[in-house]
């Protein structure tokens, strides 16, 4: 073997040896990075495990709590108690008045071609078809006859509406803004007299559970209401909630579980606010900081710093 064959074969075994080596090295890099990963996930499951067992712990202690559900419901130390907040007719004159509902339904998305008309034809049959089941035993309910007779005319507008446009084969948006208007007056009035049932069956439950209540339990109790404010901002217990115990609501023991069903979870959703309460008071010295999302101060900086801003329009220049 010659001089210059030597050197060929001590490069290429050199070549090889480092081509191992790097294999190597990224082998044990991949695997520093599992380990580092799984480490990483280790971390986060012990940390969030004792932050949940002090929320736990505080959810425990939220006693007593008021549930505002289907009842109120007051769950102490001892036991809990169910207060019916159940009002008559309330069901049925929300339920009717959805009829303009479904009317707004068959016109959405507004039909542009025949596939459309045959879909919202179809719907108003069924509406039609619905209403004049409905008539056949609305004597059977519970209400007294003026109520009913109101059932009767919101009902009547609504078929007479869709018989109308059945005779005519056309409908336009002024048709149907046209029908809506003349059943306002008695849908609201229908809307009117439920509100009235459901806030007068929650304030007889709400005031026999203060009732049962010792001064120092009414002091502590929290306040949890199914449905959230940012659903409905203006909602019936919400605005009933801050008429009848505003020094609750100024001292956030009034709570609203977003989307919350049931008893525990309801009572889980005021230990989580209490526990996301200490968190802001401690790390921020603010109890209401964590209502903001943890880095929302600092996104609209970065924003700044990642999104060019747009040339103004000129209304803003002059």
């Amino acid at each position: 073997m010659g001089v210059f064959d030597t050197l060929r074969v001590t490069i290429a075994g050199s070549l090889l040896a480092a081509a191992v080596l790097a294999g190597t090295g990224t082998d044990v890099a991949a695997a520093d990075g599992e380990k580092a990963e799984e480490a990483l996930r280790n971390f986060d499951r012990a940390m969030l495990s004792i932050l949940r067992r002090g929320q736990a712990e505080l959810t425990a202690r939220t006693r007593p709590v008021m549930l505002i559900a289907r009842d109120v419901t007051v769950v102490t130390q001892d036991g809990e108690t169910t207060y019916p907040r159940d009002g008559k007719g309330y069901n049925e004159l929300k339920t009717v008045s959805h009829v303009l509902l479904g009317i707004i339904g068959a016109v959405t998305p507004w039909p542009r071609d025949d596939a459309g008309k045959a879909r919202m034809k179809t719907e108003f049959a069924v509406i039609r078809a619905e209403i004049g089941a409905f008539l056949s035993a609305i004597d059977g309910l519970d209400l007294p006859a003026d109520t009913i007779a109101k059932q009767r005319e919101m009902l009547g507008m609504a078929d007479m509406f869709i018989d109308e446009w059945i005779s005519a084969e056309t409908l336009t948006r002024a048709d149907v803004s046209a029908a809506i208007n003349r059943m306002r007056p008695v849908w609201s009035a229908n809307m009117r007299d439920a509100a009235r049932v459901e806030l007068e069956a929650l304030h007889r439950a709400v005031t026999a559970a203060r009732d049962d209540l010792s001064e120092g339990d009414w002091q502590r109790i929290y306040v949890v209401s199914h449905g959230g404010p940012d659903v409905r901002a203006v909602n019936v217990v919400r605005l009933y909630l801050q008429r009848v115990m505003p020094g609750k609501m100024d001292a956030g023991q009034v709570l609203f579980a977003v989307d919350t069903h049931g008893k525990d979870k309801m009572i889980d959703y005021a230990g989580y606010v209490r526990m996301q309460r200490i968190v802001g008071a401690w790390a921020f010295g603010d109890p209401k900081r964590m209502e903001v999302d943890l880095l929302g101060y600092e996104a609209g900086a970065i924003l700044d710093e990642i999104i060019p801003a747009s040339t103004p329009e000129k209304a803003y220049l002059e």
